[in-house]
C-alpha cells in the first residue's frame, strides 16, 4: 500500500537513501501513470514518434483518464532489463520521484534496510 505521511523518521531515511538498482520498484503490481511530458521524453529516447510509442508502450489505465506502461508477462515493467531501467535516463516522472514523493510500506530492499537500521538506534 502506498504512503505519503512523513515523519522526521522517514525523513532521515530519505536523506540516506541511494537506489542500489535492484529492480524490486519495477516489478510491483499497479500502474506507472504518465505525464504527456513523460511520453514526450520517452518517445525521444527511443526515436519513435509519439502515436508509435502509445501503441507499442502504453495502456489505458485503470482510472481510465490517463496512460500507463504495459506490463511484461510477468507483471514487471515493459522496459525492466533483468535489473536495469532500459529507459533509465528517460524514465517517468513517477519512477524519478520515487522514494521522495511516494512509497510503499515493504518492498524496496534499500528503504526496508533503512528503517530497520532506524528501529535499532532508536
Amino acid at each position: 500500500m502506498m504512503s505519503k505521511k512523513r515523519s522526521s523518521m522517514d525523513e532521515d531515511i530519505l536523506a540516506r537513501f541511494v537506489c542500489t538498482g535492484c529492480g524490486a520498484c519495477c516489478r510491483w503490481p499497479g500502474h506507472v501513470l504518465l505525464t504527456d511530458a513523460d511520453i514526450r521524453e520517452l518517445a525521444c529516447h527511443l526515436a519513435l514518434d509519439e502515436g508509435d510509442f502509445i501503441e507499442q508502450y502504453t495502456r489505458l489505465a485503470s482510472n481510465r483518464a490517463q496512460l500507463s506502461l504495459k506490463d511484461q508477462a510477468d507483471g514487471s515493467c515493459i522496459f525492466l532489463d533483468g535489473d536495469a531501467c532500459g529507459v533509465y535516463e528517460a524514465r517517468p516522472l513517477q519512477c524519478r520521484s520515487f522514494p521522495a514523493a511516494w512509497q510503499v510500506r515493504q518492498g524496496c530492499p534499500e528503504l526496508d534496510r533503512l528503517h530497520d537500521e532506524q528501529k535499532r538506534i532508536e
